[in-house]
């Protein structure tokens, strides 16, 4: 049997497609199975989705005038609808069931989405359609203009009395010798018919009845326009319509009153018939007489008859849930007063530190950037405006309020992190453009469960086995973005819904979350590491650091990830087989050049990062390293390069990068210092308490502190202090890595901010994650808990 693959192949807009979107496409098809007479699409209807039917057959139907015509009928591995997939215009067929059918479906959406994310395939479809419409614009040409001929030549040798019944009778959908002797005047007309039968070129017998080629009743029209003008075609219509009221056909009547110009006749007649026609199907009928009525006189002569289609289409109307009503409209006026809330707030919170005194210790310029920074996570936290406005509006602030220099207020632009950040999603969106990292999904569905567990879990998992190797959590969980995406697609989960989130949320957990419990898992662990004294330093292994974090790390994973199955349950279960994975794999084919050279980049970079300690080159470089190689070698494009990376979260990531040199610039860090002195070192005494409060602290200085800062901050002032009382530095800065960790607004992580710009904004939204988000301050508080008798064992404590 020809396989999925192969039949898409036979699709002429599918034929030449690259491997990675050809597979992406497999993956974006719905299996779908429909009863026999079941109606798949009506014409008339909005065009949203494209077929390949699987098994069964399917019969096409077009309206002419008030009656269906079969106008073919299709099998297993052809296909229908295809114009949808690049046009706004409604179906031209009725599309029904003739037996089982399975069909796989590729809705508008899903095909726009390739584009979007793939911005060259535009030429790549321009081009095949251009060559479509090219060579059938020729063939057509020469086909109309050798069918003209004929047909003049053969109408000219009609007599008159057939002349005039072939061109008024042209006006009708079937050629009945009763109404054309009334319309025409022509007497013997049944005679006439059955010698133009026997002649042919004319008249074709379609379901037992007559009527004109299409081709052949549109000459005759023109025929007819020409020797009666359109006044004279108008009322040959409304004629006609006349009759057949007369012999009881008003479905037929309804056509020509409206080709005549009465479009209350055709109102009148069509209210008098509406619940039948309803009650037959014919909703795809009833909507092209409307399109065709003004729409001023739909509503003044059918009022709700759009409701009753809507209600005829839609089946039984659910009974509505008491209160609803009034929970929606509360619910729609939170939604708009959310954001004004937000900014008043932002604005009070401003105005608290900005018209105060500045607290002892603390400059009149630092009281502005607290009075900043607090405007800005108030407006972050209720999604006032964009957050990369915020930044930019908070780095304007600190420059024109004489905060500090302006070189201090946009350093963040020349850090590590940012060119990191720059290089990390340059290598992500080649890998995507290339197919390799859509390889890489297939390859994780393959070896997890296909349920949204399943899968959530192999994200989690595999983050967690790639962390120890990548110090800088950022990076893993940006090139973890777009894996992310295609997995959400492949399990046909939508954007933003509640399973695409949950594994945006697994993915965090093992690529970010699980990073303070390895050594080299994330850059801060390596600070606070370098920063104890050179004794302390000396106790702290890779492996001394695994066993020490372990309870922490197994209570963490344990906990985040039902957390984050609980709150982000799947609103639907993944609709995807086994067999269509291998048939996606069988799609991509063996690795091609662009992916093994993405891949050689992928894995130097890797390298690069591990070993930095040895060969003393930032990860930032050995990013940007790895993307001049692609944009050298042309395998990321111009165009793939400025889509692939999200411009305005760079100028979001300038802003949360330049806090930490305007917080050392302005010594907030030592005020800080000293505002936690006197409080920390009497908890000492007991170790338990003491990191427990410094958990605690943590997540309140987190609000204006970022981690690379507090991290530095807290080891410095607090290793003095813990060391001399017995709490051993192995869980000192554990428990700061740790809680360093987490965040409670977007602005907090610069990994969680690159996971949701590296997903375009689709996979979830900051409201969505919040809970999930605040959990883990809870998850680490229990795991610390929980951590203490085993540290105390360990002789970690006293």
């Amino acid at each position: 049997m020809e396989s999925l693959a192969a039949v898409l192949r036979r699709v002429p807009i599918f034929a030449n497609l690259p491997r990675g979107s050809f597979a992406t496409i497999i993956a974006d098809l719905r299996e779908e199975q429909h009863a026999p007479g079941a109606v798949i699409c009506y014409e008339g209807d909005a065009a949203q989705d494209f077929y390949i039917i699987k098994s069964g057959s399917v019969a096409v139907f077009v309206n002419r005038g008030n009656q269906r015509e079969l106008i073919a009928v299709s099998g297993p591995h052809e296909w229908f609808g295809e114009r949808a997939l690049f046009s706004d215009r409604p179906r031209s067929a009725t599309v029904v069931a003739r037996t089982e059918v399975v069909v796989w479906r590729l809705t508008k959406e899903k095909f726009d989405g390739l584009i979007e994310e793939n911005p060259r395939l535009i030429l790549h479809f321009t081009q095949v359609l251009s060559d479509r419409l090219y060579r059938g614009n020729q063939d057509f040409s020469k086909v109309q203009a050798a069918f003209s001929n004929q047909m003049e030549a053969l109408f000219r040798k009609q007599s008159e009395e057939r002349r005039r019944l072939l061109a008024r009778s042209a006006i009708l959908g079937r050629l009945e010798p009763r109404v054309i002797e009334a319309l025409t005047d022509v007497a013997d007309a049944a005679d006439m018919l059955s010698d133009l039968e026997r002649d042919g070129g004319f008249v074709i017998r379609r379901e037992g009845a007559l009527s004109y080629l299409d081709a052949v009743r549109e000459y005759l029209l023109s025929q007819l326009a020409q020797e009666i003008g359109a006044d004279g075609v108008k009322a040959l219509h409304l004629r006609a319509a006349k009759i057949y009221v007369a012999e009881g056909r008003w479905d037929r009547a309804v056509v020509h009153y409206i080709d005549g110009d009465d479009f209350f006749g055709a109102t009148t007649l069509i209210d008098k018939h509406l619940e039948p026609l309803i009650a037959d199907r014919r909703v795809d009928l009833l909507r092209g007489w409307l399109e065709q009525i003004p729409a001023a006189i739909v509503a003044e002569q059918l009022p709700n008859v759009y409701q009753r289609l809507e209600r005829a289409a839609g089946g039984k109307k659910r009974r509505p849930v008491p209160g609803m009503h009034g929970l929606r409209a509360r619910s729609a006026i939170l939604a708009v007063a959310w954001p004004w809330i937000g900014a008043a707030l932002g604005l009070m919170a401003g105005g608290f530190f900005a018209l105060r005194p500045p607290f002892e210790g603390l400059s009149v310029e630092g009281m502005r950037m607290l009075a900043l920074l607090a405007w800005a996570a108030v407006f972050w936290a209720f999604d006032v405006l964009p957050d990369y406005v915020v930044g930019l509006v908070m780095i304007l602030g600190w420059i024109i309020f004489g905060v500090v220099p302006a070189e201090v207020a946009v350093s963040g632009f020349t850090t590590g992190p940012f060119f990191l950040i720059i290089g990390v999603l340059g290598i992500g969106a080649s890998l995507q453009s290339s197919g390799f990292l859509f390889r890489m999904a297939l390859q994780i569905l393959r070896r997890f469960p296909l349920t949204h567990r399943g899968q959530s879990l192999g994200l989690a998992l595999s983050g967690t086995a790639i962390t120890p190797g990548i110090p800088d959590v950022t990076s893993g969980v940006a090139i973890a973005s777009p894996i992310i995406l295609a997995l959400s697609d492949t399990l046909g989960y939508a954007r933003r819904s509640n399973g695409s989130a949950g594994l945006a949320m697994a993915a965090v957990l093992g690529f970010g979350q699980m990073s303070p419990f390895f050594l080299t898992g994330a850059a801060e662990n390596l600070l606070a590491w370098g920063l104890l004294p050179e004794a302390s330093r000396g106790d702290i292994t890779w492996m001394g650091w695994f066993l020490a974090a372990l309870p922490l790390a197994v209570v963490t994973f344990a906990l985040a990830f039902v957390a984050t199955m609980l709150l982000l349950p799947p609103e639907t279960q993944p609709t995807v087989s086994p067999g269509l994975i291998e048939t996606q794999i069988e799609a991509l084919g063996p690795l091609s050049n662009a992916e093994i050279v993405n891949a050689v980049v992928l894995i130097g970079a890797v390298i690069g990062w591990v070993t930095g300690p040895y060969h003393g080159i930032d990860a930032a470089w050995v990013a940007m390293i790895g993307l001049a190689i692609l944009l050298a070698a042309n395998f990321l494009d111009r165009v793939t390069f400025r889509s692939g990376i999200y411009w305005d979260f760079l100028f979001y990531l300038g802003a949360v990068l330049s806090l930490t040199s305007v917080v050392r610039h302005l010594h907030v860090d030592a005020w800080v210092i000293r505002l936690l002195t006197p409080f920390v070192e009497p908890m000492t005494a007991r170790p338990s308490v003491f990191l427990l409060a410094l958990a605690l602290s943590v997540f309140a200085s987190r609000f204006v502190l970022p981690s690379f800062p507090l991290v530095s901050v807290l080891v410095i002032t607090l290793a003095p202090i813990a060391i001399p009382a017995g709490i051993k530095a192995m869980a000192l800065t554990l428990v700061i890595c740790t809680t360093t960790a987490v965040w409670f607004l977007p602005y907090q992580s610069t990994y969680y901010l690159a996971l949701y710009f590296g997903t375009k904004e689709k996979a979830f939204s900051h409201s969505q994650v919040r809970l999930v988000a605040w959990s883990y301050g809870l998850i680490y508080l229990t795991a610390i808990a929980l951590a203490l008798p085993y540290w105390r064992y360990l002789g970690l404590l006293p």
